[in-house]
């Protein structure tokens, strides 16, 4: 079956339409981001989960000044958002960790330099430009994918920063 493009479908509850990557509709044309809304309002014991967070985060907790929670971190939002709310609302002191990407856009740079002034550490790992550069090239002919050398940084880096600080919790 083709996919009508020039007819979006909306959904029944919001405003989300079916041109927004990865959505989809139940039965009622209800989308899958509305559902997921219901099921986090009325289905998690959010008393519960913030209690096992807690007892996670004192496990790791450190009163010598180490960090003690790595954050992967682009620069945006969502990861800025969990750095600030571990060290302001949970006293955890974290280190964020950013997997540099090709080239910055003038909003990401910004966003990122936003992250560090706003007081929380960051370490910023840069990739030799001449390897990436070849990995791209080689996942883009062998994937089809040239972003696939990022993603390995993103998910690597914080690894190392993690085994190279001694920080056991990301």
């Amino acid at each position: 079956m083709t996919k009508d493009y020039k007819t979006p479908k909306f959904c029944t509850r919001c405003v989300v339409s079916d041109q927004r990557p990865r959505i989809t509709f139940d039965e009622n044309g209800v989308c899958n981001a509305c559902k997921y809304w219901e099921r986090k309002d009325n289905y998690i014991n959010w008393d519960k989960r913030e209690e096992e967070l807690n007892n996670l985060l004192n496990k790791h907790r450190r009163e010598d000044g180490r960090f003690d929670v790595i954050v992967p971190s682009s620069g945006g939002k969502d990861s800025a958002f969990v750095a600030h709310i571990l060290k302001y609302n949970y006293g955890m002191n974290p280190l964020t960790v950013t997997w540099a990407p090709h080239l910055y856009t003038e909003v990401g740079w910004k966003n990122f330099q936003s992250l560090i002034d706003s007081g929380l550490s960051n370490i910023l790992g840069t990739p030799d430009r001449k390897i990436h550069r070849k990995m791209t090239k080689i996942c883009t002919e062998e994937m089809g994918d040239p972003f696939q050398p990022f993603i390995y940084g993103q998910v690597w880096f914080p690894v190392h920063a993690a085994l190279s600080y001694d920080v056991p919790l990301i």
